[in-house]
This record gives structure tokens, sequence and C-alpha cells, in this order.
């Protein structure tokens, strides 16, 4: 029987404050237990560190730039084939409850059913514009005020959306019962629930703030700012959000950290809730469970806040498969992942089709390692190859981009075994040493020890990108999208916000009939001989 597949993921959640991921101080007891009896990812990036184009990605198994989908004011073609798409064409039920920040007009890719709007608009409204100097900021940009002000709120927009999330999941998953048993089949479903914590800004509830006492959470580890010299991009990225401009104090810094860490453990509590249903509806044994995010949050390191950056803190995602045994083998898999893999992935699981692909590079077949760097590869397959030996962190290279506000070029980044290779034309190269240098905190780029490596990754980097190519198209995409989101803001304004259809629920029509299909009947434990 082919199982179930429920989707959690969460926004701007870094890996590193997790349990799950080492992390002490994190109150994560859910995810903690999922990962513990599933299969966990130690090296899972996004493909790039921001929310729109990550998405998409994810849900395409392509980059960013195969799609055209560059920032968060860029279109995402309604021909592109989706997980979603792929799944409902193999005869699954696909739903979509909370969060995915689609631009366009297409507020579905696939998905049957979506269940709540966004948080965020679907207009062209975050359209970047690299002719500006950064510190020009525009009214959407990431604002440090959100640091300076972090704290404890009764009531907010993220909570409000993420409590409906939560309700909707839970009756999604009772509605998915019910429907089976009138069709009298078990048709297996994908559901997608996405929530908007623990994004900024950091106003968790009361509770979940009351479960870390003061000093629980512990300060950055090196948020002293890189030199100019040798990493402009941060430089930008403070100066777009305001950190140049006034001092964050220690106090905001813990107060700000222990916000964020509330805001996680209120994830949890959802995942909590989720898992316990599908249990308490006998659907657990047939689900595989996915967690993850769109990518991190620096989180003061590096005197940096929100995402955006190649940084382990901003790029790296939490990636945990719970499922069946014989669908989802149990472990922690240190090779290097991607995004780019969940399509593979949730295909593999299906018993769906694969998608067919032309070669990705010059030479690459499907199934290469040059493909897989830029098309995914099934996490169970890559799970497959490092237990059994046949492949090492070094055999696959894992891609990320940068490609949106806060910088003015493209920013393409390779990890590759224990390396992280890092080039934005007009900046330094800079090249990190993961396992001798966690934190990234000293450029080998320009050593003369690791010229070799530096020239071989940047042969590789070069055969997967043409930097002036895509600059002149990144550029030339921003410009016709100023002009398209200027145009369709003069006169009637039609807005391409999801607008969920009004629920024919309750006793309509047929009076018994109605009832009788609303009944879960709760199932009593069978009673054991003595």
């Amino acid at each position: 029987m082919r199982p179930n597949i429920v989707i959690i993921q969460a926004d701007q959640m870094a890996a590193q404050a997790l349990g799950a991921y080492g992390d002490d101080a994190a109150r994560t007891p859910h995810m903690d237990a999922l990962a513990a009896d599933g299969a966990v990812f130690d090296r899972a990036y996004c493909t790039t560190p921001l929310c729109a184009p990550s998405r998409a990605s994810m849900m395409t198994g392509r980059m960013p730039s195969d799609l055209g989908c560059y920032d968060n004011g860029d279109d995402f073609a309604a021909s592109t084939p989706t997980f979603a798409h792929h799944l409902r064409a193999a005869g699954y039920h696909t739903a979509l409850v909370g969060r995915m920040h689609f631009i366009g007009p297409d507020q579905h890719h696939g998905f049957e059913q979506r269940l709540t709007t966004d948080v965020y608009p679907a207009d062209l409204d975050m359209v970047p514009d690299w002719q500006r100097d950064p510190a020009d900021r525009l009214q959407w940009y990431h604002d440090a005020d959100t640091v300076h002000t972090a704290g404890v709120s009764q009531a907010t927009v993220q909570q409000d959306f993420d409590d409906e999330v939560g309700f909707r999941t839970l009756r999604h998953l009772n509605d998915r019962v019910r429907a089976n048993r009138a069709a009298g089949e078990d048709i297996p479903f994908l559901m997608v629930t996405s929530f908007i914590h623990p994004h900024d800004p950091y106003e968790p509830p009361r509770e979940h703030w009351d479960r870390f006492a003061e000093g629980d959470i512990p300060a950055p580890k090196h948020p002293e700012v890189p030199d100019a010299s040798q990493d402009p991009h941060t430089h930008r990225l403070r100066a777009m959000s305001g950190f140049d401009q006034r001092e964050t104090t220690a106090a905001e810094v813990a107060r700000a950290r222990r916000s964020y860490y509330a805001a996680v453990s209120y994830i949890d509590d959802h995942v909590g809730r989720i898992q316990e249903r599908l249990e308490s509806l006998g659907l657990l044994e047939n689900t595989v469970i996915v967690v993850t995010s769109d990518h991190g949050d620096m989180l003061g390191e590096k005197g940096l806040w929100y995402k955006m950056s190649p940084y382990e803190e901003s790029a790296r995602v939490p990636l945990i498969l719970h499922g069946p045994e014989h669908l989802v083998e149990r472990g922690r898999y240190a090779n290097p992942v991607s995004l780019l893999d969940l399509m593979p992935t949730l295909l593999e699981l299906a018993g769906a089709p694969e998608e067919a692909a032309a070669p990705v590079a010059e030479g690459a077949s499907p199934g290469s390692s040059a493909a897989e760097t830029r098309r995914g590869l099934s996490l169970l397959e890559s799970a497959r190859r490092e237990a059994s030996g046949a492949a090492g962190p070094e055999d696959r290279g894992i891609l990320m981009e940068y490609l949106a506000e806060g910088t003015l070029r493209p920013q393409v980044t390779l990890v590759r075994g224990q390396y992280k290779y890092v080039i934005c034309p007009g900046d330094p190269d800079q090249l990190f040493d993961l396992v001798a240098d966690p934190h990234e905190l000293r450029n080998v780029a320009a050593d003369a020890e690791h010229a070799d490596l530096v020239g071989s990754l940047r042969e590789e980097l070069m055969a997967q990108y043409g930097l002036d190519t895509l600059e002149e198209d990144i550029l030339a995409s921003q410009a016709r999208r100023r002009l398209v989101a200027m145009a369709l803001q003069q006169g009637r304004v039609r807005h391409w916000d999801y607008e969920p259809d009004p629920e024919q629920r309750y006793v309509r029509g047929d009076f018994w009939s109605a009832l009788a299909f609303g009944q879960i009947r709760d199932v009593e434990p069978v009673a054991t001989e003595q």
C-alpha cells in the first residue's frame, strides 16, 4: 500500500536551533522524537536562503535560476511541474495547508485543495533593484527593529495564521478519513502543512517564552562582523536591514534569541499535535512525515540576522524523515543533501514515474553526479549509498544561489565534502574548511596551499553557471517586473492573493447523511485476556 505523506515545513527554522541537531538549549521534544526514530540528514542545505525561490525550487527539484525564480517578487510559472502535480497524477489527493509564498496568479501549483491564504502578498510587490544602493532601503526589506523590539506578544498576525494552519491541518486529516470511508478505498494523500514561525518578527506566545529562563539561550558564538574587505556581502546585508545604523545591545540579542527559540518550541507543539492526530486516526503506521524549513536564520552570528547569507546558520535546514521502516531507514546521514532532493524522494515514496529530465550540464547524463548536483537525488537513495559505503561527503556537490536583494551581482556557492566555496563577481572568493573551521571564521581562498582546490571548485562552478549571462537575465527580469508591478497598481487593482473557497460543511441537505459522514468513532482499545 502506498504511504501517505505529510510534509511539515517551518519558515526560517535553522537546523542548529533543534535538539535533534545538538542544541541543548532547544525545547523540541516532538521533532527530536521523530528524529530519534527516523532518518536525520545532518548536512541539508536550501538551494537559496530566501523564502519564495527556495520553496519553488523545493517543489520542482530545480534550481531557482533554472526556474527564473530569482527573488521574493518573481512569479512561478504554472506550467512547471511540482511534486504536487506528480503525486496528483499518480493518484494521490494533494492539499496545502498554510504558507508557500507562491508569486503569481497560480496559487495551487498542483494541489487539489488549498485550505488557507498566505501571510504575504502574491503580487510582484518585492522586486529587487540591483541598480540601487542596498542602503537605499525599500519598504519591504527586513528591518533591524524586529531584533530591537523582540519579545512576547499576546496576539500577532503570525500567531493567528499558524493557529489557523494547525486547526485546519488536524481537521483535514479527519476529512481524509471521512473521504476514504465514503469512497470505500484508501486513497493515499500528500498534505503539506506550512507555518510562518519562527520567521521574524520574533514575537512568541507567553507559554513558549516561559519555557526558557533568562540565560538559557547562549549568546552568538561569533557576533563579530567580518572584515569588509573579506566579506562585503555581510556588510551589504547589514546596511540593507539597518544594522549599520544602530548597535544591537546584548540584552536585545538575548531577548531576540529567546523569542526565536520560543517560536521554534511553538512549532514543535504543532508537530506533536499532528503526529498525535495521525496516530489517533490510525494513519501513522502508513504515513511518512517530513520535517524541514526553507532556510535558516543567522541569529546574530557575524552581526547578521535573518537569512540571505551562504553561511551555515542561514543556509542549513533541518531535514527529518519518519515513517515505516521498510520505507525510511533509521539513522543519521552525514553526506550533504539539498532541498532539491525532496522531489525525487516523494516520487520514490509514491511509486510515481520519475520526471523526465534533459542533461543539465555538458556531458552530464541523468543520474550522473553532475546531473544530481543541479536536479536532485532521492534522500532515500542518498542514505542507501552512504550506508553501503558507495558514496562519501565529497562525491556530490551541493549548489546554492543568492540572486535577490542585498547583493548586486549573482552569488553562487558550492559545497563539496568539507569545503564551501562562494563566488560573487566583484567580491573576494571565499573558501571555508567546515571541518577545521566549522564557524566559517577564516577565508582560505587566497592561501597558496589551497590553490589547486580553489581552481577545481571554480571550474566546477563555472561548468554550472555563466555568471555574465545570469546577471544580464536577472537585471532584465527585474526591469520587466518593476514595470509590470507599477502598471498593475494603476486603475482597478486585482490582487493574486489566494482566497479559500467557502466551505460546505456541517449539516446541509440530507440531515442524517451529513451527520453520518462527519462521524469518526473513537476506537476503544481491544481488551486482552489475562
